[in-house]
């Protein structure tokens, strides 16, 4: 079997899509598949085409950028010439899939995983995501084989918004599991607030830098806010900590190895994530498995969290209603296991159900 993974970003980029792409892409290839990646790349010091861990990465210049990643020319010479029997193509929110869809030949299956959580990332990119979803949905049906989604709640949005698309499966995410349930949860003294993920505007590390401030004031006792990301909204985050007068308290930190994202993970009191788009938030169940209590949006792919006691909700993203949910959390000795394995499941395991899907449609 030939695969190929269609992508706009791929390693070294880091992000919930590239993580699940690479995983998929590099476990197929140890299991003797054949896998080659297109990327749409804004990094033009990165090789046009490289062998990472046994997977071919094409990485293609944009001709226009974020959000449309609408490739140069020669990626459609290219993606003509690819032998690949199965065309698994991710991300929705981009053009590229659209794109991919017109050009595979016609007897090349598609997969797609369209990681999708219903808005844009503002007003305009909302405006125009929906006129996207109306082309899409008229157009790219008949030539889709399997729709892939990751979560009960990027099913119900995903069925609710694309209703001629009929092939939808639910495939949990893959998660380390065992890996996460090896690390020894073992908070500092001090109280340390930890957010992983982008530095985008839609994660609203804002609030989160403003809620912490509120906590600072209102507290006794030591706090430390850890942001583990990068992104455009460094800068403006800066500023913003700098202004509220706890550029001090906060570690910010990028890059980081795995083992050093765990360690992050085992120290902290509390994680943190207020992103309302997220089809599945794999940091936050990263954080869940090694029982570090966690604040999250009441709505969304992470209302399930809350309504199952599993994480402390806010329906707001005033900053008093996130100081006070910190509080909360923080109360809690850890948080209730997570039992159920249909939310997520292992890597292996998941690569298992993709596998099933390639064959299913073969």
């Amino acid at each position: 079997m030939q695969v190929l993974q269609v992508t706009p970003r791929y390693f070294p980029n880091i992000g919930g899509v590239e993580t699940v792409v690479r995983k998929i892409s590099e476990m197929l290839a140890m299991r003797g598949i054949s896998v080659t990646v297109y990327s749409v790349d804004f990094n033009f010091k990165l090789l046009k085409q490289e062998k990472i861990n046994g997977v071919i990465v094409k990485r293609f210049k944009p001709l226009v950028g974020d959000p449309f990643y609408i490739p140069e020319p020669s990626f459609i010479k290219s993606i003509r010439e690819e032998n690949a029997e199965i065309v698994h193509i991710h991300n929705i929110h981009t053009l590229l899939p659209f794109l991919t869809i017109l050009l595979k030949r016609k007897n090349q299956k598609v997969v797609l995983q369209p990681h999708y959580h219903r808005f844009g990332q503002n007003l305009t990119r909302h405006l125009l995501l929906n006129i996207y979803k109306r082309a899409f949905n008229m157009l790219a049906f008949p030539y889709t084989d399997r729709i892939i989604v990751n979560s009960y709640y990027e099913k119900k949005i995903f069925r609710e918004d694309f209703p001629r698309f009929k092939n939808v499966l639910l495939i949990p995410e893959g998660i380390a599991i065992d890996e996460l349930r090896s690390v020894k949860w073992d908070p500092e003294k001090s109280v340390r607030i930890l957010y992983v993920g982008g530095l985008r505007r839609y994660k609203n590390v804002d609030k989160l830098i403003k809620a912490f401030a509120k906590l600072v004031k209102m507290e006794k006792g030591e706090f430390k806010l850890v942001i583990v990301g990068s992104g455009s909204e460094l800068e403006r985050l800066v500023n913003l900590a700098k202004k509220l007068g706890v550029m001090n308290l906060i570690e910010w930190k990028q890059n980081l190895s795995r083992r050093q994202l765990l360690l992050e993970y085992s120290k902290a009191s509390v994680f943190v994530l207020l992103s309302p788009l997220e089809s599945f938030s794999r940091v936050v169940y990263e954080a869940l498995v090694v029982g570090v209590p966690t604040v999250v949006l009441n709505f969304g792919a992470t209302a399930n969290l809350v309504k199952d006691k599993l994480a402390i909700g806010v329906n707001t993203l005033n900053p008093d209603e996130i100081a006070n949910a910190v509080l909360k959390a923080l109360q809690r000795t850890k948080p209730r296991a997570i039992k159920d394995q249909k939310i997520f499941l292992e890597w292996e395991e998941y690569l298992d159900k993709i596998l099933e899907v390639y064959y299913a449609i073969l």
